[in-house]
Formats: structure tokens, sequence, C-alpha cells
């Protein structure tokens, strides 16, 4: 009999270590999951922002240069970026979740059509030949939108920088809690 309650003392032991463990790892895999697919979102943001700050330049450089074949290769390549980073945003976009990426990302793309607007004005002035107007607009107004459109995606990175960290922190609770449990039982 005393070997038996012993034996079944163990078993009972062996399978709440076992249900332990599993929960352990299956919050632990749910949290590595989650950081993950926020790391990639990070890394689409990123993406976006540098696509963005290079199609810009791009655009300045256009808008100010004196040579008409260098423009057109500029805006070639300005419209195959802008292209991609559309494909880029759709992605983002369709991956929002939390209500302060979704305000975060609306900012984006308000400040997002602004620069593309300014951008067709840049090309407007730039065919109507008056450099100086240009380069007026370009130092004096698109510069500054460009500014808050990227900040705005700054902010759109900081929050899902901030929402990682968060979810590495719950898991991190998670897992003593568990352990505390398991040595409880």
């Amino acid at each position: 009999k005393l070997w038996g309650a012993f034996l079944l003392l163990m078993l009972v032991m062996l399978v709440i270590s076992g249900f332990q463990q599993y929960r352990a790892n299956a919050s632990m895999g749910g949290a590595m999951d989650s950081v993950v697919e926020i790391e990639e979102r990070i890394s689409a943001a990123v993406r976006w922002r540098g696509a963005t700050e290079t199609a810009v330049h791009m655009v300045m450089g256009a808008a100010v240069t004196t040579d008409a074949v260098l423009a057109q290769q500029y805006d070639a390549k300005v419209k195959e970026i802008i292209g991609n980073i559309n494909k880029v945003q759709e992605d983002i976009v369709a991956r929002a979740a939390a209500p302060e990426e979704k305000a975060a990302l609306d900012k984006v793309l308000a400040e997002r059509k602004v620069v593309l607007a300014a951008t067709a004005k840049a090309w407007e002035l730039k065919g109507a030949g008056d450099a100086v107007a240009t380069q007026q607009f370009a130092d004096n107004e698109f510069a500054p939108m460009v500014a808050r459109y990227l900040k705005a995606q700054d902010d759109f990175v900081v929050i899902l920088q901030k929402r990682r960290d968060e979810i590495r922190a719950e898991a991190t609770q998670r897992r003593v809690a568990y352990a505390v449990q398991g040595l409880a039982a």
C-alpha cells in the first residue's frame, strides 16, 4: 500500500509538472510568434520610411536640376519607388490591429497624401520652367511636409516597438507565474 501511494503521488507530480511545462512552452511559443510578427511589421515600416526618403531626395533633386534627362530618370525611378511603397503600405495597413497603431498609421497616411500632392506640384512647377519658384517650393514648403511625413513614420515604428516590448514583458510575467505555480503544485 505504501509503495502504491508513493507511486501514485509521483505520477500526480509528473502529470502536474508536465502540464506546467506545456503551459509555459505554449505561452512562450505564442509570445515568440507575436514578437516575430511585430518585428516583421517594424522591418516593413522601416523599409517604407527608407523608400520614402529615397523618393523624396530624388524628387528634390529632379526639381532643382537643370538636366532634363536626369530629371526624367528621377521621375521614372520615383514612380517605381512609389509603386513599391504602395505594396508595403497595403501590407502594413492590413496587419495593423491595435487602436494606437491604426491612429498612428492614419497620421502617416494623411501626411503621405500631402506629400504626394506636393510632389505633383513640384513636377508642375518644374514643367512650367520656373526654376526659382520650384526651388523656393522645394525648400520652403515641400521639405517641411516631408519632415512631418517622416516623423509620422518614425512615430508609427515607435508604437510597434512599444507593442513588441509589452508582449515580451507579458511573456516574462507569465513564465514567472507558471514557474511559481509549478513550484507550489
